[in-house]
């Protein structure tokens, strides 16, 4: 067990944001310790305002003598995890609750006006001297960080879940919708619609036609460059005219297109009515004019405008600029359909083996789920003299047996077209071939592991949003790398101070008296259980 934990009994304390509204009046005399210092206002009545929730299981009373009461019933249970699974959607689970004392019904009109959905929660541990001053609040470690849900009352007592930061994910992209009432707002046909959107590098997406009189199409709610139109998969018959300020000024010479950009959006309009379909190659940037194409930093800058995500829920180790994994990527959304947070970063990160994962700290960080190696440098060694029980977990059947064969899509093709009338038959060989596929393919292939397993696993075509075929085979690669050989999971149990030292996605040493590990092998955590009762944490461990 650990040295702090040994020095004194295990302290939790739960911070929770609350909006306070004008309180019924109550009648009954408010016992003393109901509510923390500076709380007391709430059975007066008064207008809405924002306070603190403090509680603690054991009392506790900080170095500004800020009291938070004994009413943390179990502390907090919770249950964070990486997703493991062959199509590698980048999505990570975190699941928790929190249970307060309610005897006497001291919380009561807490309760009955205090909002607390969706608001901050913190929760931290430390431990409490058996005898002496309690220790200053700076000196505790964070537990978990995120949103709280609302109240749940109960007979003496009070629940609630938790949230993390994935939280700000269910929010819908907010898009402009076309009115109809002409020229850039759309006509008729398009009325009520949503907008399109394009981010990063794309191919052969259908803009959307806003003015059937005047070839008037739309391409993103932001500026963008066309890097090639083409009439039914040929490039060569219309011609770019140039960029114009208004679209509507002058109608194009026939055989040629315009274009306006802007913060605003980006059109083009076509001199004469196309005989076949009109798609584009294009790159979109940003309404407010940034401009990357990197999928990390496409995602996080979308998360940021697009998403309306606060700035301080982006872990500082997640830059502006990543290195993580440098690939050109970009996505159309025509404005069918709603987006969310989640959708996007599905999208973007769908086959890349990162995962968007709420750090302990309540922020977001994309990780990379590699190889582990000896080479890596270790957060924790794993040892039998800190681990008190080991247990093995099944892995997902589409990654065990290993798999012989990943196919990772790149220069996803928004729009499928097969032979026939509605292509141009002018088009080229080669784009004719692309058109007609949505998805071109990199592969990783280990004949010795299909000749090994009777039914190894092969998983299908993942669709990623990978603009290059070097990148795509990076990709493919580092899953053959990770997902070529046998893996295992283990459940580690270990005192909770070491398993504050780790957060999903580190690299550990795991030595321990049971087949497979006696050696000693790296590992990665990617998943952690945290039991209110408990003073060990399970950690989830990727061998």
């Amino acid at each position: 067990m650990s040295a702090v934990l040994s020095a004194g009994a295990r302290l939790r304390l739960v911070e929770i944001s609350a909006n306070i509204g004008a309180p019924a009046q109550s009648s009954a005399p408010l016992p003393w310790g109901a509510y923390p210092w500076g709380m007391a206002a709430l059975a007066q009545g008064g207008s809405a305002t924002d306070a603190t929730v403090r509680v603690s299981d054991l009392g506790y009373v900080d170095e500004t003598n800020t009291p938070y009461p004994p009413f943390l019933n179990e502390g907090i249970d919770l249950s964070r995890a990486l997703t493991l699974s062959s199509d590698a959607l980048g999505g990570s689970l975190s699941i928790g609750s929190l249970k307060l004392t309610n005897s006497g019904g001291y919380l009561d009109n807490l309760l009955a006006n205090a909002v607390v959905d969706h608001l901050p929660v913190t929760v931290l541990q430390g431990s409490k001297p058996l005898n002496g001053a309690d220790p200053a609040r700076s000196s505790l470690a964070v537990l978990f960080s995120g949103l709280a849900k609302n109240w749940q009352p109960a007979l003496n007592a009070v629940s609630f879940d938790v949230l993390d930061a994935t939280y700000w994910l269910d929010g819908t992209m907010v898009v402009a919708t076309y009115g109809g009432t002409g020229k850039l707002d759309g006509d008729s046909n398009v009325k009520g619609k949503n907008m399109p959107r394009l981010r990063g590098v794309v191919c052969n997406i259908t803009p959307v036609l806003i003015d059937s009189v005047n070839y008037v199409y739309q391409i993103s709610d932001g500026p963008a460059s066309i890097t090639a139109l083409y009439e039914g998969g040929y490039a060569g018959g219309i011609q770019c005219a140039g960029t114009v300020a208004d679209i509507y000024a002058a109608s194009p010479a026939p055989g040629t297109y315009t274009v306006q950009t802007g913060s605003s959006g980006t059109w083009i309009r076509l001199g004469t009515k196309p005989v076949y379909a009109i798609t584009l190659d294009a790159v979109g940037q940003f309404r407010s004019g940034a401009s990357m194409v990197n999928v990390l930093d496409l995602l996080r800058q979308m998360l940021l405008e697009d998403l309306g995500v606060p700035a301080t829920y982006i872990d500082p180790a997640w830059p502006q600029t990543s290195t993580l994994a440098p690939y050109q990527a970009g996505w159309y959304w025509d404005g069918s359909s709603s987006v969310t947070g989640k959708s996007v970063t599905t999208t973007l990160l769908s086959g890349l083996g990162i995962s968007l994962v709420p750090a302990r700290g309540g922020t977001l960080l994309p990780v990379q789920l590699a190889a582990p190696a000896t080479t890596d440098s270790v957060k924790l060694a794993i040892t039998a003299d800190i681990a008190t029980n080991v247990e093995p977990v099944a892995l997902d059947t589409s990654l065990d047996p290993p798999t012989w064969r990943w196919r990772i899509g790149y220069q996803h093709n928004f729009t499928v077209q097969g032979s026939g009338s509605t292509l141009h038959p002018q088009a080229t060989a080669d784009r004719l071939a692309l058109v007609a596929q949505q998805d071109r393919t990199a592969s990783w292939v280990e004949t010795r592991v299909r000749e090994s397993y009777r039914v190894p696993n092969d998983p299908a075509l993942i669709t990623t949003a990978l603009a290059k075929q070097a990148d795509a085979q990076s990709v493919a690669t580092a899953h053959g790398q990770l997902w070529g050989v046998q893996r295992r999971l283990w459940a580690v149990d270990i005192p909770q101070d070491y398993a504050l030292l780790l957060d999903l996605g580190d690299r550990v040493g795991i030595c321990l008296p049971v087949p497979g590990l006696r050696a000693g092998v790296p590992g990665i955590v990617v998943g952690e259980h945290i039991n209110a009762t408990d003073l060990t944490t399970t950690l989830t461990i990727l061998v």
